[in-house]
């Protein structure tokens, strides 16, 4: 009785079973082929399986933007092989910045029940990224970038006042301020350092 336990017992190791359901992508090994202990001729493992019905979406936010993301947010995305356009929310968030990138890390899942998608794809994402204070975009040309600070020229009765203000997101010409602005602010459209405070400015 027990030489025949010990018989399935061993014939039980010829069978592999995952703990989930899945496409084996990856076969390293032949039929035939000698299977050993990790280490002595196995330094592959035997299969890879993949559960593809769910995806992971990983993207590295970099550090100037990781204030506008929040857990929760929907974020489209498009993959060069498929026309459509995809959506995902935001799951998981690092909370720390990778030392190497400057980036967090950014989770999504994916739910991919047509198999449609692939592990390995490449995505193109675009980021809702909200400001989360009330901003101001301006020309480049009207920021002013000095040794001591960085600032736009606001015109108060034809004459030049600096304002101090910190940099945003940049599109294109365009860049994102914040700082001590109001809607109805006249700025100077093409600063320099050359203009100081109180300049007569001919509007």
């Amino acid at each position: 009785m027990a030489a025949h336990k010990e018989v399935i017992v061993m014939k039980s190791y010829l069978n592999i079973s995952a703990p989930f359901d899945g496409i084996v992508t990856t076969r390293n090994v032949n039929l035939g082929a000698y299977v050993g202990p990790a280490g002595k001729g196995s330094d592959m493992p035997l299969l890879t399986i993949q559960q593809q019905d769910k995806l992971r979406l990983a993207v590295s936010i970099p550090e100037l933007y990781t204030g506008y993301l929040k857990r929760g947010d929907e974020i489209s995305f498009n993959v060069k092989s498929l026309p459509d356009t995809f959506t995902a929310t935001v799951e998981r968030m690092s909370g720390a910045l990778d030392l190497k990138l400057r980036a967090e890390r950014v989770e999504m899942d994916i739910e991919n029940t047509s198999g449609a998608m692939l592990p390995g794809m490449v995505a193109e994402v675009r980021l809702p990224l909200n400001a989360k204070d009330s901003t101001f975009v301006v020309p480049k040309s009207a920021l002013v970038n000095s040794t001591e600070n960085i600032f736009v020229i606001r015109v108060e009765n034809q004459k030049a006042s600096r304002i101090e203000v910190k940099k945003g997101r940049e599109i294109d010409d365009q860049i994102e301020i914040f700082g001590d602005l109001n809607n109805n602010d006249k700025m100077v459209l093409v600063a320099s350092e050359e203009i100081k405070e109180g300049d007569f400015i001919n509007e």
